[in-house]
């Protein structure tokens, strides 16, 4: 699934993710913001619309592989990583990535 965020009728970013409902969590797979227009609240922005949507839909968590570019945006949303989940509950589900770093974010059901 995908979700993006456009200014004056130009996309700027985008976040895909794929959801597994049984396991109750989410992969981010890719989220990306144009260079200019970046530090200006847009990721943050798709992460919580994000985090919203899937509350719905009974998702507890979200994991990711982050770069190491990435790694101080996800920790500003939340991610850590430290892995609280079960491996048993997501081992297989995702890919592995070389050089990324494994993530996880709990969501908050409030």
């Amino acid at each position: 699934k995908t979700h993006g965020v456009n200014r004056m009728r130009t996309t700027i970013g985008g976040i895909c993710f794929r959801p597994f409902h049984e396991q109750k969590f989410a992969e981010i797979v890719f989220l990306a913001v144009t260079g200019t227009e970046q530090v200006k609240g847009y990721g943050r922005r798709m992460m919580n619309n994000l985090k919203e949507h899937v509350k719905k839909e009974g998702i507890q968590y979200f994991l990711t592989y982050a770069d190491n570019y990435a790694i101080g945006f996800f920790k500003k949303q939340g991610f850590s990583k430290t892995i609280s989940m079960q491996r048993s509950r997501w081992a297989g589900y995702i890919k592995d990535y070389d050089g990324g770093t494994l993530m996880e974010c709990k969501i908050n059901q409030k």
